[in-house]
């Protein structure tokens, strides 16, 4: 199935420079019973891209169309037969017209008057057209319509640019090479011959559309749609885009059959690539939509129900358990009690009359910018030196016979960092329980997320994704991986501290 449609896109592609993978999403959207629309300026092989559709599908009955604003409904779909007139009944010839089409497509499409797109609404919706008193089912099974101007809000069409569910913007030719082979090619055919072998029979084309709803839409993909609705429902004030329920639904059934045509029964999270041309109502949307799906899609990668966030908190919290049971997390200062007060020692070198003498530091006093007096032993005030902690845990000393000044630290008993001398040995094991088991829950997700990546790998290339988007998830993942490989790494750390 994926080498055949491959084969069928590369046909009808050949020739047509920067534009197979518009014709691949058109085919698409042709299999899926879903209409395209084409936009972009004059002289970009709308029409063309249109009619190679077309030959890779069994048609009987091809209608294409260029609309302007005195185009006529008999135009489209057909003329008033004079002979049934005579006998009282207003009817259309619709022979070789839209209504007996299998395959349309109808060129700037929003220059047609009211009539003729009210018309063509019920056609598309109902896929009936009502011929006098008579109700026609329609056997359209493909249609493709293009323009340069895309339709404004308050134009009242809505309703029938909700249709289209595939929207392309078609560039004129942007690689140098390109450009200069096509000035020197001759001019490409408008008919194309598709072996028998790659062209999509009709009786096929049914058998599909009722096998792509067998598809499965697994629940991490249910929940990308879900993370892209909400942020699509959320009042950007540059960025208002409304999808309605309809066309989810028809977008589901389009990614549905993308998946189906790559040989699977379900689809992956790469193929919700796809949506940024199902998702944009107005130019200026495109880049923002694909922005968000980059946002969404690289973010939940294979993660669904995974809880590396999580676990990397939890172990940043027992981190923080483990350094305060097993270290010092601050410097502990000898602390003397004198005179009911606590003092901290340490010794001054001010002059030659404070050489290697004791002072002890009001422990009050400590981080505050208070001048004060020390003690002795006695708690005498040594009256002749100034202290003052300026805030910090460092004294500054002022004073003696010659008004110097020096800084000193408190004398440390325990400093930071350094080994605790009493352990609780019920609460160590606790912290080594909890570890080893933030370990296994990591070692867990990290197999499981390594095994979907195995799975699915090589099937995120898919001729209906652009490049860039697969290597761009590739890439996620495997950075999600070392994320992981990262953690288990860190909590071998951990082991070791609680070992000590």
């Amino acid at each position: 199935m994926q080498q055949r449609i491959r084969d069928l896109i590369q046909v009808l592609s050949s020739n047509m420079f920067e534009r197979e993978q518009m014709i691949a999403l058109c085919v698409l959207a042709g299999v899926a019973g879903a209409n395209s629309f084409l936009y972009g300026a004059p002289g970009t092989a709308k029409s063309l891209i249109s009619r190679r559709i077309a030959a890779g599908f069994e048609v009987s009955e091809y209608f294409e169309y260029l609309m302007n604003r005195f185009s006529t409904p008999e135009e489209l779909f057909g003329p008033v037969s004079l002979k049934a007139l005579k006998q009282d009944q207003y009817t259309r010839k619709t022979e070789h017209y839209l209504p007996k089409a299998e395959f349309a497509f109808l060129d700037e499409i929003w220059k047609a008057s009211p009539a003729i797109l009210n018309t063509l609404l019920t056609l598309l919706n109902e896929k009936t057209f009502k011929n006098g008193d008579v109700v026609q089912q329609v056997p359209l099974k493909v249609l493709i319509s293009a323009s340069n101007e895309i339709p404004q809000p308050d134009q009242g069409l809505d309703a029938l640019y909700d249709r289209f569910v595939l929207r392309l913007q078609v560039h004129p030719i942007q690689q140098q090479q390109h450009f200069f082979q096509l000035l020197q090619a001759a001019p490409t055919s408008t008919k194309l011959k598709v072996s028998d072998a790659l062209k999509i029979s009709r009786d096929e084309l049914l058998t599909w559309r009722e096998q792509i709803y067998q598809v499965s839409l697994p629940d991490n993909v249910l929940q990308a749609f879900m993370q892209i609705r909400q942020q699509l429902q959320h009042e950007f004030l540059d960025q208002q885009i409304y999808i309605s329920d309809r066309r989810w639904q028809r977008i589901a059934y389009l990614i549905k059959a993308a998946a189906f045509l790559n040989g699977r029964n379900q689809v992956f999270i790469s193929d919700l690539f796809i949506l940024k041309h199902c998702l944009w109502n107005q130019p200026e949307d495109i880049a923002f939509i694909e922005q968000l799906l980059e946002q969404v899609l690289l973010s939940q990668g294979l993660n669904h129900e995974l809880q590396l966030e999580h676990w990397i908190n939890e172990k940043e919290q027992l981190e923080q358990e483990i350094l305060n049971h097993f270290y010092y997390t601050d410097d502990v200062y000898y602390s003397y009690l004198i005179s009911g007060h606590d003092y901290l020692h340490a010794v001054t070198n001010l002059d030659h009359h404070y050489k290697d003498q004791d002072l002890y530091l009001s422990l009050e006093h400590m981080g505050s910018n208070k001048d004060f007096f020390a003690v002795d032993a006695k708690g005498e005030e040594i009256r002749g030196i100034v202290c003052n902690f300026n805030g910090t845990r460092q004294c500054t000393l002022k004073g003696g016979y010659y008004g110097l000044e020096e800084v000193v630290t408190p004398s440390i008993k325990y400093p930071k960092g350094s080994l605790r001398q009493h352990l609780k040995a019920q609460q160590q094991h606790q912290l080594q329980q909890r570890l080893a088991d933030i370990q296994t829950q990591l070692l867990q997700e990290q197999q499981t997320l390594k095994q979907r990546f195995t799975v699915q790998k090589d099937h995120f290339n898919s001729i209906f994704v652009e490049h860039k988007h697969q290597h761009a998830l590739i890439e996620s993942i495997e950075k999600q991986l070392q994320r992981y490989q990262l953690q288990l790494q860190d909590c071998l750390r951990l082991e070791q501290l609680c070992q000590a």
